[in-house]
């Protein structure tokens, strides 16, 4: 309940403290997953998890705090289940390995689908910052060691000279895309053509040097120079799919099958360049992350380009 803390009015002692605080949480999934975010007042959560309301009020000061707990917890946990996840991979043979995280991570975000587009919506009602940003900055503690260790056995020999560079880029490219594709994808889109893009550049990584005058090259100067903001909003980001779109088509032959799920990911990697650019990783070099940042890009798009 440590974790909790900073949502709740107190901090439950005994087991049947902890218990309801708990039962409430629950409760408020349920509500959220079944009924919606407008559905989900104090007095519904309370009846549903089977307590008076002012059982609800002794932990909670009000409907925000216990969503925002809810989806933090969720948050954690997942970061927790991911970092054991990466933990078990680092021995496991590289392709394997990096497909495996790409299709575990997307799998880990369609589960709170629902919850992550309750974020993405009532971001400021909740009192957060940036949605895609906030949902970073509560898993990095968790997830920072157990990437840290899986990058030192499976991309230790990607990024010579830029290490800590090209994982911050890595990192942030998995949470972009699998965030995207649980809140903003359309129907038509298959989640298993878009894992296989994603697994498909991080293993074009080995072999993939930035090259000057490219797609990729245009794409991503037009990001660092201010094309779009850092982990924007919903509107924006959909913006910002739109321009990838056109740019791609404009530049290279693809089939819609092949296309659509280009164009959602490369469009992650520009999520990705702006937050480099208007809030980069501190102690970190920019210019090497922008570097690491276009060789994923390149190793994105297909080799017709």
């Amino acid at each position: 309940m440590e974790e909790l803390d900073g949502r709740l009015r107190k901090t439950p002692r005994q087991a049947r403290s902890r218990s309801t605080v708990e039962a409430i949480l629950e409760a408020a999934e349920r509500v959220l997953r079944n009924e919606g975010y407008h559905a989900a007042s104090t007095n519904r959560v309370a009846r549903v998890a089977g307590f008076s309301v002012g059982s609800l009020y002794q932990y909670f000061d009000d409907k925000r705090a216990v969503v925002g707990a809810l989806l933090d917890q969720a948050l954690r946990a997942e970061a927790e289940h991911l970092g054991r996840l990466l933990d078990g991979l680092a021995r496991v043979e590289s392709g394997v390995a990096r497909e495996r995280l790409v299709r575990s991570t997307l799998a880990e975000r369609r589960g709170k689908a629902h919850l992550l587009r309750i974020l993405d919506v009532h971001a400021g009602e909740l009192g957060y910052e940036a949605p895609l940003r906030h949902a970073l900055r509560v898993q990095a503690p968790a997830l920072a060691d157990p990437m840290h260790r899986f990058a030192a056995a499976q991309l230790a020999g990607v990024f010579r000279g830029a290490f800590d560079e090209g994982l911050a880029v890595v990192a942030r490219f998995l949470h972009a895309v699998s965030y995207a594709l649980a809140v903003d994808a359309p129907d038509h889109l298959e989640e298993d053509a878009v894992a296989a893009r994603v697994s498909a550049a991080l293993a074009g990584l080995d072999a993939t040097a930035a090259k000057p005058g490219t797609l990729a090259a245009e794409l991503h100067a037009g990001w660092q120079a201010g094309g779009g903001a850092a982990y924007a909003d919903a509107a924006a980001r959909a913006r910002r799919i739109r321009d990838t779109r056109s740019a791609l088509v404009r530049s290279i032959e693809l089939a819609p099958p092949v296309l659509e799920p280009t164009v959602f990911v490369v469009a992650a990697i520009g999520e990705v360049v702006a937050e480099l650019r208007d809030d980069p990783p501190k102690r970190l070099s920019q210019p090497l992350g922008y570097r690491a940042a276009l060789r994923l890009l390149e190793a994105c798009l297909p080799p017709a380009h």
